[in-house]
């Protein structure tokens, strides 16, 4: 066996051994659950979602960034106004996070545990505003989830790990699955019923994450237009909590401006390509390729709608994060300074 095979081999081995991934690994069942929950919001919440000016999506950390991709999803697929927030700016600066605005506002304030003090205390003020509100989480019997009109609760995607995986995937998922339904668009509503079962076919892309994990990188970059650009920056804190390696994310085209200049040896681009865009995107990719940098563009192998093709990324991001963990001598279970909730 060559040394290369044998370190791809421990590396993997080490990897699915932690409770981290054991949990990431589960996603397709989370997702399944997420949209089954989905399915049975009330209509009095669907409703206060589907008339409002502003849909104002916040979280915290990785639910921050599920906002940034839900707030553009739900643009695309909802067609109406949607914004995230961090939920810190939804506190202490709500008159210029949300703008100079008398429109109708909904908020959806997201959090794994419901227990994160910024989402409590968000939650009370987005209630008291009298708009229409929603939490998502992982917890049902949460202060967040008590809080609000009702609560959208991925039963299966709590974790014990401390950073976030199947809680991430699988409410991102949930979260489509009411922009689908409130979209009215039938071939995507289909496109959704298929998702769950996409998650057990993911091996190609799974192999190819632990493979680059082998390698020695000197930092990650990753790329992503529109809604991915949520993900991107999501995939780099995984890298970041786990393993301490810099990582960093930008718009694929921004990146061509400035910070396309770290390209060289050593440094690997992952570009998360997919929509209409794609090809304008890859090109950017290939130029980081002719200077030196090693590219990845994921792909989860599936005519699905583009922005159901969201979640299926999840799960070889967070084996790459998990791999680098591993190779430079980390336990992701145990991330440096970090604890699974944070308490002000």
């Amino acid at each position: 066996m060559s040394d290369d095979r044998a370190e791809y081999d421990a590396i993997r081995a080490a990897a699915e051994a932690t409770q981290t991934w054991r949990e990431a690994a589960t996603a397709g069942q989370a997702v399944s659950a997420a949209l089954s929950a989905a399915g049975h919001l009330d209509q009095r919440t669907l409703d206060g979602l589907r008339v409002a000016e502003t849909v104002v999506f916040s979280g915290a950390g990785s639910s921050y960034y599920l906002a940034q991709a839900m707030a553009w999803a739900w643009r695309e697929l909802v067609g109406r106004r949607a914004v995230a927030v961090p939920l810190s700016e939804l506190l202490l600066r709500p008159r210029f996070a949300l703008g100079p605005t008398d429109a109708a506002c909904a908020f959806v304030i997201i959090s794994r545990s419901g227990t994160t003090s910024e989402a409590v205390a968000a939650a009370h003020w987005a209630r008291s505003t009298g708009a229409a509100t929603l939490g998502v989480t992982c917890r049902a019997a949460s202060p967040l989830a008590q809080a609000l009109d009702e609560a959208l609760v991925s039963p299966d995607g709590d974790e014990a790990a401390i950073v976030m995986t199947r809680s991430f995937t699988s409410m991102l998922a949930g979260l489509l699955g009411v922009a689908v339904a409130l979209s009215g668009d039938a071939a995507v509503q289909r496109d959704l019923g298929a998702l769950p079962a996409l998650f057990d076919a993911q091996d190609g892309e799974l192999t190819s994450a632990w493979r680059l994990a082998t390698q020695s990188w000197s930092r990650v970059v990753v790329l992503g237009g529109g809604a991915r650009l949520g993900i991107a920056r999501e995939a780099c804190l995984k890298i970041i909590e786990t393993s301490q390696l810099d990582a960093s994310a930008y718009e694929p085209l921004e990146f061509r401006h400035g910070p396309i200049s770290m390209c060289e040896p050593g440094v690997l681009v992952i570009g998360l390509l997919g929509d209409s865009a794609a090809e304008d995107e890859r090109r950017v990719l290939e130029e980081c390729a002719a200077l030196g940098a090693t590219i990845w563009a994921p792909d989860p192998g599936t005519s699905l709608h583009p922005l159901l093709r969201l979640p299926l990324l999840m799960p070889p991001l967070q084996a790459l994060a998990l791999g680098i963990a591993v190779r430079r001598g980390r336990d992701p279970d145990r991330p440096r300074h970090l604890t699974q909730v944070v308490l002000l």
